[in-house]
Order: C-alpha cells, then sequence, then structure tokens
C-alpha cells in the first residue's frame, strides 16, 4: 500500500495548530536536560495521564527513560527563543536559563511558563522514529497570569489573538478561524 512521502506528511501536519511545551528531567548525575515538543496530549482524566512523543534520537530521551520522570513546561507568547534554544542541539540548553526544582525534583520553568505537568513516566510504546512516553501527571499548576499559550503553525511561531475591528489594520495576520464561537487570527511570527 502507498504511502505519503515524508514532505507531503510534514505539510500535512504543520497544519494542524499546536501549543508548544518544553520537556525537563534530569540526568542520573542530576544534569537537567530538555526538548521542545509540539506532540503532547491528555490521554485521561482518570487516572490523569498524557502523551509525550520523543524522537529516538533526542539526546534527552536517555535521561527521560533513565530518570521515568520529567515536567512538561507548556510555554506562552513571547518565549519562542526559549523554545529554540530547547529544540536544538546545543550542549547545555540551561546555560543562563531560570528554573526551579518542583516536589519531586524535577526542572520547572518556572518564570516563563503558563501551566506545567510533573509527571512519571508509566509505559513507553516505540512507533516508527518516536517513542510514546505514557506518564502520570502527580502534580501541576497553571501561573495565575492568563497571557495567550505560544503556538506552532505552519512552521512558524505565534499566537491565536481575537479578531480585531474592520477599522484596525493588522498586516501581518492571516484570516480567521473559529473556535468555540470566537473568531481568532494568526498573529504573525513570533521570533
Amino acid at each position: 500500500m502507498p504511502t505519503i512521502d515524508r514532505q507531503s506528511f510534514f505539510d500535512v501536519m504543520a497544519s494542524f495548530p499546536s501549543g508548544v511545551a518544553i520537556v525537563t528531567t534530569l540526568t542520573e548525575d542530576g544534569v537537567p536536560r530538555g526538548l521542545t515538543t509540539t506532540a503532547v496530549c491528555s490521554v485521561s482524566a482518570e487516572p490523569p495521564t498524557i502523551l509525550v512523543c520523543v524522537d529516538l534520537g533526542s539526546r534527552t530521551l536517555a535521561a527521560l527513560r533513565a530518570s521515568r520522570r520529567f515536567v512538561v513546561n507548556f510555554m506562552g507568547e513571547g518565549r519562542s527563543e526559549l523554545c529554540l534554544l530547547f529544540a536544538s542541539k546545543a550542549e547545555d540548553k540551561f546555560a543562563g536559563v531560570a528554573w526551579r526544582p518542583t516536589d519531586s525534583g524535577m526542572p520547572l520553568l518556572a518564570d516563563d511558563v503558563l501551566a506545567w505537568a510533573d509527571c512519571s513516566t508509566e509505559q513507553e510504546l516505540v512507533v516508527g522514529d518516536h517513542v510514546l512516553l505514557v506518564a502520570r501527571v502527580e502534580s501541576g499548576g497553571v501561573q495565575p497570569e492568563l497571557e495567550p499559550p505560544l503556538m506552532y503553525y505552519r512552521r512558524s511561531w505565534g499566537v491565536w489573538s481575537p479578531t480585531q475591528d474592520a477599522g484596525e489594520p493588522d498586516p501581518v495576520s492571516i484570516p480567521a478561524i473559529e473556535v468555540s464561537g470566537r473568531d481568532l487570527q494568526w498573529q504573525g511570527v513570533e521570533y
């Protein structure tokens, strides 16, 4: 049976807007590691369970597998540079990055997150070139300020914002979409 070519698959998946998260953990020696992902989803409310997909080539994967614990840091507007850092191959992604340990000791990017989930891995499943980590959410929180989430859409970072009045120009937006009865507009590229 024929399959879609790699580039077309990427184009299709890039057309699905996703929130952006940084997954953080510690190595066996206590060194913080992390990666940027858009492949996070809720699995169950009882028990509270999430799924995170990690590339088998990720340099953070060994630490995730060894510790079997991690934090999903859900990122807000204005954090694209931090997300680019954690998406890079930089040797020390935590150099100059503020973090504090959660109650379980995992790195929380407390100054930069809208919300966070402290998780313990319950299952792993290798599918193609990724491993799916199914994890129990043991604790978490939401920051009190309500800034918009950082989103990834068609290979760019940005935010979805309520549409502007007809008289207000907005040269970097693309046409509105409707979400839960509210029109939202893609507000350009954030770098």
